[in-house]
């Protein structure tokens, strides 16, 4: 009996510190490092504590470095936004330069500590003035055969990216490509396109880019799956080559396109004063689709209107602001063009409601959608109606999603800070809870 409470006791008692070690050390070869490569590299220097087999183990990681800003260099940017007078808005920007710089060191002797052969991704994310320390990112980037490289480095630089950096090595590691702010030739895209035949994705947002950009590579397939081209304002003419591409993304103005082979594209993104994708051929195959038409006038009502049949298509987003009749108006279309829609998302920025409107809906219609979804609720007749309107057609509809916060950042949109600075949410969420009283109960309803 005195053994075996012995023996309960011994299975009771905790590990010492020297028993929980040799757990660790027991890992299989190769499990520590595959466990510290799906953490946060900070998180993963710090099990250098852990036992002495741990000490310079995470010197091997091989996961995804993401360096976005020292949260003192974040700080101190919030703090220069508040400041008016140039000397001490000058005193600010010594004191940033200096903790940037800071910061640049401590990646650069993160980056020389590392040993292994590859990394999943490296992102940079910050304001830059040294193009130096860019270019041997880059190069680093290269070496490791990272799979994802994220790039942007403020606009205060003029950033070329150097095609000979890319071609001091074999890089057909890259599968996702991401860069803001930054020059890419004619030449270097090319590049890209042929010899990293892994590529996937490919977005390119705010980029000095040639008039005319060819996303084809004779002879060869492209894996390219997703493409976004935003803002890219020099563009003129996209060719688009690409029997894999899955998305496509342009916000812009207006250029000549030519699409080839482009059988797999279902999801398509389009905004800025671009409306002539209604002509593209593809549009019959679209199953999601998101329109911004914020910085569009009247006449998108008219270019909308244009739409073939959108039979295939099953989800749609509608981004808009200002005036009512064109966002009804819109959405008439656009749900009259699409008999298959089971969801249907509209993002309103209107700061300024009307609490009457003269659009009516045809009496006549009968829509397949379950799910309907408004963001940016603020109890406007504009958008009352529509929902009404919705209710009656909409025989299989199933749920109805109001969020009465600002659907996207202001900054982005042509409405000045001021209208923002009267967005209420609590006035917005009882005009919400107003509209659910006419909302039957066998339909789940959501206030956000």
């Amino acid at each position: 009996m005195e053994d075996e409470t012995r023996r309960d006791d011994k299975q009771k008692r905790p590990k010492s510190n020297n028993e929980k070690e040799d757990v660790i050390n027991q890992l299989p070869e190769g499990i520590p490092i595959n466990i510290l490569s799906k953490l946060l590299i900070h998180e993963a220097a710090r099990t250098s504590i852990l036992s002495r087999k741990w000490k310079n183990l995470w010197t091997y990681f091989s996961g995804t470095l993401e360096f976005h800003g020292s949260p003192i260099m974040k700080d101190m940017k919030k703090d220069m936004k508040k400041i008016t007078g140039r000397s001490l808005q000058m005193a600010m920007e010594i004191m940033y330069d200096a903790e940037r710089q800071t910061y640049i060191n401590w990646i650069n002797e993160l980056l020389a500590s590392l040993r292994s052969s590859s990394l999943r991704g490296l992102k940079v994310w910050f304001p830059m003035k040294n193009v130096s320390d860019i270019d041997n990112w880059i190069r680093f980037a290269v070496r490791k055969k990272v799979g994802k490289l994220e790039l942007y480095f403020g606009r205060a630089i003029d950033y070329v990216l150097p095609l000979q950096l890319f071609k001091a090595e074999r890089f057909d590691s890259l599968c996702v490509l991401r860069m803001k702010s930054i020059i890419v030739t004619e030449e270097m895209l090319e590049y890209l396109l042929c010899n990293c035949l892994l590529l996937e994705t490919l977005s390119l947002v705010d980029l000095e880019v040639p008039k005319t950009m060819k996303v084809s590579v004779s002879g060869l397939p492209l894996k390219l799956k997703c493409l976004e081209l935003v803002r890219c304002l020099e563009l003129t003419k996209v060719e688009i080559f690409a029997e894999k591409l899955v998305s496509f993304k342009y916000y812009g103005p207006n250029l000549e396109t030519e699409f080839k082979s482009v059988s797999c594209l279902v999801e398509a993104s389009f905004g800025g004063s671009f409306v002539e994708f209604v002509r593209e051929s593809f549009m019959l195959q679209i199953k999601m689709l998101k329109l911004d038409i914020t910085q569009n006038s009247h006449e998108v009502i008219y270019w909308l209107s244009q739409l073939p049949m959108l039979n295939n298509l099953k989800d749609l987003e509608l981004v808009a602001c200002g005036d009512d009749g064109i966002i009804l108006s819109a959405c008439e279309i656009l749900l009259k063009a699409s008999p298959s829609l089971c969801r249907f998302t509209i993002k309103t920025l209107n700061t300024k409601p009307t609490f009457s409107t003269e659009h009516k809906f045809p009496k006549e219609c009968q829509y397949s959608i379950k799910e309907l979804e408004l963001v940016g609720f603020c109890g406007g007749a504009c958008e009352v109606e529509l929902v009404m309107h919705i209710l009656e057609n909409a025989v299989e509809l199933k749920k109805i999603t109001i969020d009465t916060r600002l659907p996207t950042k202001p900054k982005l949109r042509p409405l000045g800070e001021e209208h923002f600075k009267t967005w209420n949410c609590k006035e917005n969420r009882m005009h919400a809870w107003q509209l659910k009283d006419r909302i039957p109960p066998s339909i789940e309803f959501v206030c956000l």
